[in-house]
């Protein structure tokens, strides 16, 4: 088991496969990008350099697709967003994205990302209303950088933690995703919660 787990972890297609999803994510959120940074991170450590190299992959995946949705975003304006976001829940997304960045602007483009459905609408949405590339480029560049390197080092102190036995270090390394996944879901309904409380007075 060991042995398979090494080669994988050095084997080229991975580094491809990491990048490709990544990036596929901003525009088709059912792809595991997360999940895969956190699972290459378990399979490369204790490698230091291998972390820096899944940082830089994820990151430079998750800029290509993040851009491509913005510049889509631009291109086709309100059109592609009614049509890619018919459901309701995808129309709250996008409404949600709307709002925060007239208010928050370059912090949602960092953080949007963490929201469940945040970061499809909040790219599209971003170029959808006419936000400059300059403007949305260095807070994008920021982004993606945090994003690569909090997943990717879950994924390596679990694999650190348990070098032995990579499928707990895989085990505690999701199990402390969906930990964060699952706060911050019950922290956005909190808040949304009071917005609609507050709007009501």
């Amino acid at each position: 088991m060991l042995d398979l787990v090494r080669e994988l972890a050095n084997s080229p297609w991975l580094w491809t496969a990491v990048f490709f999803i990544a990036a596929l994510d901003a525009l088709l959120p059912f792809m595991p990008s997360e999940t895969t940074v956190v699972l290459v991170g378990v399979l490369i450590a204790p490698s230091v350099t291998g972390l820096g190299q899944l940082v830089l992959v994820a990151a430079a995946g998750a800029f290509a697709g993040d851009v491509a949705a913005f510049y889509l975003g631009r291109s086709t304006g309100n059109a592609v967003l009614t049509r890619l976001m018919r459901r309701e829940r995808g129309i709250q997304a996008r409404e949600w994205a709307q709002r925060q960045l007239e208010s928050r602007g370059r912090l949602l483009i960092v953080f949007g990302r963490y929201v469940p459905g945040g970061r499809a609408a909040t790219l599209a949405t971003a170029g959808a209303l006419g936000f400059s590339p300059s403007w949305f480029l260095p807070a994008e560049a920021v982004g993606v950088l945090l994003w690569g390197t909090q997943a990717a080092l879950i994924g390596f102190i679990g694999g650190s933690t348990f070098q032995d036995q990579p499928l707990i270090g895989m085990t505690f390394s999701y199990g402390f995703v969906v930990l964060v996944v699952i706060g911050s879901a019950i922290a956005h309904r909190i808040r949304h919660s009071r917005h609609i409380l507050r709007s009501r007075r």
